[in-house]
């Protein structure tokens, strides 16, 4: 009996320590809180790159019809950039040589005491088709003349004073401009002038031969 009672002490006993170990341990398992504690610094959070607040942007029919436009009015966008380049070029070409040839083109004056001078004229280009029609004094002495490679004219007798001779170019040939080499001799042989005209359709190259 007695070892029983011995045996159930030690059991109590044994038990009484266990719950008082199991007891401090839960006591220290959490840090006390109190006024005096310092708590951790708080990890810094990333701005949000996000505009949580930014409304979106209202969608009128004005806004889709702007962001819907598509261009259809550049015609360059197919061509090859070498024929835009030449289209230019000739442009600005043939906008030039219209300047140039578009108006009368003075000769020259001379003055002379022969009786006569010879006028000839070639088209020192290529030949082409160029046509003139020869004035004297306003009056018309050749209609129709096909310039050609060898000079061709025709002998004037001057008259005292002013002799004006235009040469109106009645066309401008297939490469055009109209272009000749005219040449005029005294009744000497002597040279008195030597010139060339480039002229568009309906211009003239005016000389005069002053008779002394």
């Amino acid at each position: 009996m007695k070892q029983i009672a011995v045996i159930a002490f030690i059991f109590l006993f044994s038990l009484h320590c266990l719950s008082q170990s199991e007891f401090q341990n839960k006591s220290n398992s959490f840090k006390p809180v109190g006024p005096n504690t310092v708590n951790p610094s708080p990890i810094p959070v990333a701005p949000s790159v996000f505009k949580l607040h930014t409304k979106p942007e209202p969608y009128t029919s004005k806004f889709i019809e702007e962001k819907n436009k598509i261009q259809f009015t550049n015609t360059n966008d197919f061509k090859n950039p070498g024929d835009i380049y030449k289209e230019k070029l000739n442009k600005k070409s043939g906008e030039d040589e219209s300047k140039m040839f578009r108006s009368n083109q003075f000769l020259g004056d001379f003055k002379s005491q022969s009786q006569f001078v010879n006028i000839s004229y070639r088209d020192f280009g290529e030949v082409d088709g160029d046509l003139i029609r020869v004035l004297v004094n306003g009056k018309e002495i050749q209609s129709r003349v096909y310039l050609e490679g060898n000079f061709k004219g025709f002998k004037l007798d001057l008259q005292n004073g002013f002799n004006k001779i235009d040469f109106e170019a009645l066309n401008q040939g297939y490469s055009g401009p109209n272009t000749a080499e005219l040449v005029v001799y005294d009744d000497k042989g002597a040279l008195v002038s030597s010139n060339q005209w480039n002229l568009a359709t309906g211009f003239k190259a005016t000389i005069i031969v002053v008779k002394e």
